[in-house]
């Protein structure tokens, strides 16, 4: 067992223990008369105790601090420095996303490069500004314009260099003919594929309209004053539609305006309606309330009474100017009898038109507005044809050969000749034509047989009008010769 000297310190609890005097015995019976002392257990205990706590607080002190448990297990550190580790990050404020530069603001940024458009809605011909950010420093921007989403390339409207930044500004003009859909504005890197979109409407912006007169009828003139357009610009006008031919076309001044523009009202249906113009390059829109009248045209026929072929001349007016007039007989189904083209003060002047073949007795006329849809009727009256005819011989012998005198017929139809009648019944004996004068001299041909001795009877009926003409011959008179 080691000794010590007497410069070891024994401490104070163990200086009155039995085992310390029985030690100072045997220092005093020592031979060379030197004090020894010999270390006991519990100083080797109280020794080793000191040293674990020594060496926990140099551990403690080379992690930087008290804040984790004393070790005095003597084991590996390695479960208190994940313990340690954990507590930092609870401790650590959270990682603040990512920014970008977009104008003279930081924005967070999602991912890649982000643009917005202000303002968002750009008119046709107008101009806007585009702002981004999360390209690269000192690069080219490509500004495209898509229409639709099938649209892959996409339209070139302007380029821009980006900042140290990697932020862009640029202004751009919305190309006229961008129509009112919505539209997808591309920022594209030149040779790269760092790309951003967001969606610009371009829907026409909204001017005012005034109307001196809110009533009227298709034809009658108005005053218009307007404003909100682009100076110079030529102004569509509409009644009741936004599409289509305009009534007519307006010229804005130089501030863009129009100023008690003389007009006249278009077609539209009765009752509510709307004066609509729209600026050709702008698209901007104005409209102004209008109450549509209702029309009363009135026409005329004459003359009264005629017969089928024969031409009848109609006249019309207060129809809408300049619109189509369909003209039916008897019914509106189906295709007219023929259309007529009103003036430009809603006039129809002496259209003629010939009377179809097939009618009979009291006819009615309509005429129809093609747009306006107003209505008129008359009428008239179809005659029969009553035609004449007359054998060239009265009576004659067997073999006689007759011909026919005839009038009265169309003008220039067919005429079918029949023999008998009554229980002998009708034979076709001819055909001929009529001049257009409905007559016709010497025309059939018959030969009188022996039993035509009591006489025999003709109907010559027209094949277009079905005028019938009736003779006839009597035998008896022949056998008198």
């Amino acid at each position: 067992m080691p000794e010590y000297d007497d410069d070891w310190d024994v401490p104070e609890d163990d200086r009155d223990d039995p085992e310390n005097e029985e030690n100072e015995e045997n220092e005093e019976n020592t031979p060379d008369g030197e004090k020894k002392k010999k270390l006991t257990w519990k100083t080797v205990l109280l020794a080793l105790v000191v040293f674990a706590i020594v060496g926990s607080l140099v551990q403690v002190v080379a992690r930087g601090g008290f804040g984790g448990a004393l070790n005095t297990t003597g084991s590996s550190g390695g479960a208190q420095k994940k313990e340690h580790s954990r507590q930092e990050q609870e401790i650590r404020p959270p990682k603040q996303p990512k920014t970008i530069r977009l104008g003279n603001q930081r924005v967070p940024q999602a991912s890649g490069p982000i643009i917005v458009i202000n303002p968002g809605l750009v008119t046709p011909g107008g101009s806007a500004a585009v702002e981004g950010g999360g390209f690269d420093k000192k690069a080219t921007v490509d500004i495209l314009l898509k229409a639709r989403k099938s649209d892959t390339k996409g339209r070139a409207i302007g380029s821009v260099r980006s900042d140290r930044f990697g932020s862009i500004y640029a202004r751009f003009t919305m190309p006229e003919n961008a129509g009112t859909r919505p539209a997808t504005l591309v920022a594209q890197q030149r040779n790269s594929r760092k790309t951003a979109e967001a969606k610009v409407i371009t829907g026409g912006a909204v001017g005012t309209a005034k109307i001196n007169k809110m009533v009227g009828r298709p034809g009658d003139v108005v005053t218009v004053s307007a404003r909100g357009f682009r100076p110079g610009e030529s102004i569509n006008v509409f009644w009741g539609r936004t599409t289509g031919i305009p009534v007519t076309t307006l010229h804005t001044d130089s501030s863009g305006g129009v100023a008690h523009a003389a007009i006249k009202v278009g077609v539209a249906p009765t009752g509510s309606s709307t004066l609509v113009l729209v600026g050709k390059r702008s698209k901007t829109t104005a409209t102004a309330p209008f109450q549509m009248l209702a029309m009363y045209p009135s026409m005329k026929s004459k003359p009264y009474a005629l017969k089928a072929g024969q031409r009848i001349t109609l006249s019309a007016n207060k129809f809408a100017p300049g619109e189509r007039v369909l003209v039916y007989i008897n019914s509106t189904g189906g295709l007219p009898a023929f259309t007529a083209q009103a003036n430009g003060m809603g006039q129809i002047r002496d259209v003629a038109f010939n009377v179809p073949f097939g009618l009979k007795g009291r006819q009615t006329l309509m005429a129809i507005g093609d747009q306006s849809r107003a209505v008129v009727r008359s009428g008239f009256t179809v005659l029969p044809y009553s035609p004449s005819a007359e054998p060239s011989a009265f009576g004659g012998r067997a073999g006689t050969t007759l011909s026919f005198y005839v009038a009265g017929f169309a003008p220039g139809e067919t005429v079918n000749a029949y023999a008998g009648s009554g229980s002998k019944g009708q034979r076709k004996i001819g055909t001929f034509q009529v001049d257009d004068r409905g007559k016709a001299e010497a025309v059939g041909s018959y030969k009188i047989t022996p039993a035509d001795e009591s006489g025999v009877s003709f109907q010559l009926i027209g094949q277009k009008s079905g005028g019938i003409a009736k003779a006839s011959i009597n035998m008896s008179q022949g056998r008198g010769d």
